[in-house]
This record gives C-alpha cells, structure tokens and sequence, in this order.
C-alpha cells in the first residue's frame, strides 16, 4: 500500500480467499495506490495466481478500534464449527493430497471468540461488523491452530507467514487478542501420552520424547517424570518465550492494548469417563493448565517491565468451571474421530484436531471473558 503513514504497509493475504478481503484502514498522505505481487519467499509456483479486482473505500475517519485477532488454535477458532469444519475459513482449510505445500489447517472460525464478542458500546458481534466493513472498526485476524511462538515470530506455518509478518500490526492498531502457550507447553503431547500411551502407570510419573522449544523438533533424551518436568518447562522456557512475543508484538503495535488469553482446566467432574485418562491423573492434568495460566499471566507482567507493553491477562477458568469434557453442558470437545474437516482427512493424526479444543459455545464462553477485558 503507497502513500500511507502507516507503519507496515505490506500485508499479505492468502490466494484461496476467493471472496473480498480487506487489506486494512489507512489513512492516505498522498495518493492511495496498491502495487499487488505474487512473489513469496516460500514459493514453489504449485499453484495458478489470479487477482480478480482492488478497490478503495473512503471513510468517514480513522476507525475507533483498530483489531488484530492473532495466536494458536484456541484463538483460530480450532473446533469452533460444525462437523466437517464448515464454519472454517475454506482457505484456512486446505488440503491437496497431491502437495504438502498447498496443505493449511490454520482452522479460522468465523465463530472464533474474537468475532463472537461485543466492542464496548457496540451492539452486535465484533464478526458481524468485520463482515459489513462497519467504517467505525478494522479487524484483522491471522491466528492458526497449531501456532506455537516461534511460529508467531518467525516460521509461520501451514504455507503461511509468520503472524507478527503478516503486516497487520502497525502504528494504528488499538488491540490485540491473543492465546498462545498451549502448543509450546505440549498440551497435546501430554494429553495423549495420558489418554493412549501411558498404559497402566500414572501419565504424570512417565517421560515423553524432548523437544527443542525453539523449533519444535525432535530433541536427545527424553523429559524424565512430567510430574516434575512440567512446571520447570513451563517457567523456564514457555514463559519467557511468551514474553518475547508479546514484546515484539508491542514493538510494532506501539499503541495497542494487549489482551493475552489464558486456558480453562480441561476435565471437569474429575475426569470421570474420559476414555484412557484415571481419576488421579485428570486433577493433575489440570493443574499443569493452573500452572501455564499463573505463568503467562507472569510473562504479561514480565513483558510490560521489559518493553514497556500494555498487556491485560484474561483468565476464562472461571467462566468454564463444570463446562469442560464431561461438563454439563460440555463446552468443550473430548477425542474427536468423526465429523472431521478438509485439512483434517490427512491420515496423518491419531485423533482430529478439534481435540481439546472448545466447541462453538466453548467459543462464547471466551468471548464472555474477552468482553470483561475490554471494558
């Protein structure tokens, strides 16, 4: 985008969108001009590139809130649909079986929490006016299930850019929601090694494979009992690692107020019933999710001592007290099999990614703790 003040004026948007997409609020210094190119770093020309129009609409003035919606699959909305994945953003779930490259399960909802919320004074959902291009509002949403930091800062993921290169965090921004840790603390990975692999030890006495926190790869060794590798992971190394995304976001986001979003338990009822996972290690199970909320709520604090960041720690644990698996209602999904979306149907998964993910009133529960936030 040509003659604009703004900070980051290159903005990048993904070719399968196949319907208008905004680029974003700009205020003009000179005269708007859009240059458009089909050059990426990660390019393999797999694919056909067409643009079919751009267009400029003028607005009354300088939207009031200025949104960017960006983090993991809590935050994408990642089981926040109907079966199939037919409430997902069809280019955020995408798979060709014939190339890797065209393969994106970044999974965002149009149910997510950030477009199921109210703004202050606003009457209808942050999403319903992200549609209709309300002029009082630019919302930007770049979140991707399976997101870890490194992947918000850096690697991208999922044949996107990394979230903090998207282009949608400038001077003019005034919020901005995220979740992000989950992936990092190896939820997933500590989930199933409960639920399928730890036969009949305690999960939390047995080890899992190591990891290298700054890629995700395969490490030497392994983590020793998770009963005591847990809470030391989540201090040393998730923490800091949140605090180093939050920084950054700060950093191109001066103005902005941070909203970072905290995890529910997983198991309500003590876990009872859940298929593979005992009743002594589900109140473990979460504990370790009381643990990474005490820690992120830390890296909030530590972010705004070391660069000066406006973050906000939005704990929803209260919200999904009784509502998690094996809640009443249960607001969010246990192991899920069937029902599963496009990008999903890889063959490559022991269970679909809507696992331990909420469900679409999961969704508003967040929402409903996201709306507390900004008030």
């Amino acid at each position: 985008m040509l003659g604009t003040d703004s900070t980051s004026p290159q903005r990048y948007v993904l070719q399968r969108a196949c319907r208008w997409v905004s680029l974003g609020a700009f205020h003009f210094t000179g005269t708007p001009r859009v240059e458009l190119s089909n050059a990426a770093g990660d390019g393999t020309a797999d694919e056909d590139i067409a643009w079919g129009a751009v267009a400029f609409q003028p607005l009354p003035g300088k939207p009031a809130d200025s949104i960017v919606a960006m983090g993991d699959p809590y935050s994408s909305g990642e089981g926040a649909s109907a079966p199939g994945g037919g409430d997902f953003y069809p280019e955020t779930d995408h798979y060709d079986k014939n190339s890797d490259n065209a393969w994106d399960s970044c999974h965002r909802s149009t149910l997510a929490w950030s477009r199921q919320a109210v703004l202050p004074g606003e009457s209808v959902f942050i999403g319903t006016m992200a549609d209709a291009l309300d002029p009082k509002m630019d919302y930007q949403f770049v979140a991707c299930s399976g997101a870890r930091t490194f992947n918000m800062l850096r690697d991208g993921q999922n044949s996107e850019v990394a979230q903090t290169d998207a282009g949608y965090l400038d001077n003019n921004t005034t919020r901005v929601t995220l979740s992000v840790g989950g992936n990092d603390a190896r939820f997933t990975d500590v989930f199933m090694q409960c639920a399928l692999k730890a036969g009949l030890d305690l999960c939390q006495d047995t080890a899992i494979g190591n990891k290298d926190p700054d890629t995700g790869k395969d490490a030497s060794g392994d983590t020793g009992p998770l009963k005591d590798w847990a809470p030391k992971w989540l201090h040393e190394q998730v923490r800091p690692r949140i605090a180093n995304v939050l920084s950054e976001i700060h950093k191109r986001a001066p103005q902005a107020r941070i909203i970072l979003m905290g995890y529910p338990q997983l198991l309500s009822a003590g876990g009872q019933c859940v298929p593979g996972i005992g009743t002594e290690e589900a109140p473990w199970l979460n504990s370790v999710a009381d643990t990474l909320d005490e820690e992120m709520k830390g890296a909030a604090a530590d972010a705004g001592t070391q660069s000066g960041a406006n973050v906000v720690f939005a704990d929803p644990r209260d919200e999904f007290e009784g509502k998690a698996v094996r809640g009443d209602p249960e607001d969010v999904h246990g192991i899920v099999k069937t029902g599963l979306s496009q990008a999903d149907k890889t063959g490559l998964l022991e269970v679909g990614m809507a696992s331990f993910h909420p469900k679409i009133a999961g969704a508003r529960l967040y929402a409903n703790v996201l709306e507390r936030a900004l008030r």
